[in-house]
């Protein structure tokens, strides 16, 4: 489930439709988890195809508001019938068809994603809902049976599921997945034009005005300039921020990482070759910074994918940054530390 679609039911006032994928068969155009927001009048947010498919959901949308009831939906088409947006090459979409009529439990997790926490929500074909936090308790709702082990799973990896045989759907939300970049040269703007089509809220920042200019970065991504460590401590970093530290120079880096160890985060890390990394964080240690934290910073940055141009860098560090998000890890991939173009000045 998406942010904006909680953010959306959060703030009204109930009377809506969640349509919801939750099992697909063949070729289909929308993964399991894809939604769409119906009011009375119409889709309001979001999507689960288009076509026939989506033309069929908002009319059972429709009528769940107006019999504030809950049910399911199987868009089969084959042959002719699978054409445009539609199932391309033909194939079976199942969606969940639920009456919103109070939004308590959305009120709830949406207060948990403003503070850059995941939840879960677990419910069953019959309208039946609870929410779940990042440990897997019951923060809202009433818990239908659900296996403890696969809700972890999914809060965790981030994906959705649906067991056909006990009929429940595990939702995961994350919340708004703040990138800030410190560093606006050309891996940092090269990761920030990726890190933007990654569904990233991207900000840029640098100490030179000339580079975080309107104009300069790429379209989404907001500029700030000014000190690297008044940057930090206004940014408003939470369990959901992630920070890639690609400044100029060793001084920089230090300046970035020193104010960034002070702060909440879920991910960072910085650019440098083995020996500049571990000047760095000797030094952090030697200042007497967390060590938990420091232990946790990604030094160098990013995966070992042999990366020679700006843009091969800042897939390398997206890469691993994706490997945060679905809780994989870079365990079994090598970091960056022995790609040249990644180590900068030694």
């Amino acid at each position: 489930m998406s942010y904006e679609i909680v953010r959306e039911i959060a703030r009204s006032r109930g009377g809506l439709s969640l349509v919801t994928v939750i099992d697909v068969r063949g070729s289909v155009p929308r993964h399991p988890g894809s939604k769409m927001l119906v009011g009375r009048k119409g889709a309001l947010l979001g999507t689960v195809g288009g076509g026939k498919g989506e033309a069929l959901a908002i009319e059972a949308g429709k009528d769940c508001i107006a019999r504030k009831g809950t049910q399911t939906l199987t868009v089969e088409m084959q042959g002719a019938e699978a054409e445009g947006q539609d199932l391309i090459c033909g194939g079976t979409n199942r969606m969940l068809v639920e009456y919103i009529g109070d939004p308590a439990l959305y009120r709830v997790a949406l207060e948990r994603l403003q503070k850059g926490e995941r939840v879960l929500v677990v419910k069953n074909l019959e309208g039946s809902a609870a929410l779940l936090d990042e440990t897997g308790a019951r923060l809202y709702g009433e818990s239908p049976r659900f296996d403890a082990d696969a809700a972890i799973r999914c809060l965790t990896g981030g994906k959705p599921a649906f067991n056909e045989e006990t009929g429940i759907f595990y939702d995961p939300v994350f919340p708004e997945e703040k990138l800030l970049i410190l560093g606006a040269g050309h891996v940092g703007q090269a990761v920030a034009s990726f890190a933007v089509k990654l569904d990233f809220t991207v900000t840029v920042a640098d100490d030179r005005p000339e580079l975080t200019a309107a104009g300069r970065l790429p379209p989404g991504v907001r500029g700030i300039c000014g000190s690297y460590t008044d940057i930090v401590e206004r940014f408003p970093f939470d369990s959901a921020t992630y920070v890639v530290i690609v400044t100029r120079g060793h001084l920089h880096d230090l300046e970035c990482l020193r104010a960034v160890l002070r702060r909440t985060w879920r991910y960072a890390g910085f650019i440098g070759s083995a020996r500049k990394t571990s000047l760095l964080i000797e030094q952090v240690r030697h200042d007497g910074l967390d060590a938990e934290k420091i232990d946790a910073v990604h030094a160098p940055i990013g995966l070992d994918i042999r990366a020679e141009t700006p843009e091969e860098i800042a897939i390398a560090i997206l890469g691993e940054l994706i490997a945060v998000r679905r809780n994989t890890g870079s365990e079994g991939a090598p970091s960056l530390s022995r790609s040249r173009a990644a180590r900068g000045p030694a």
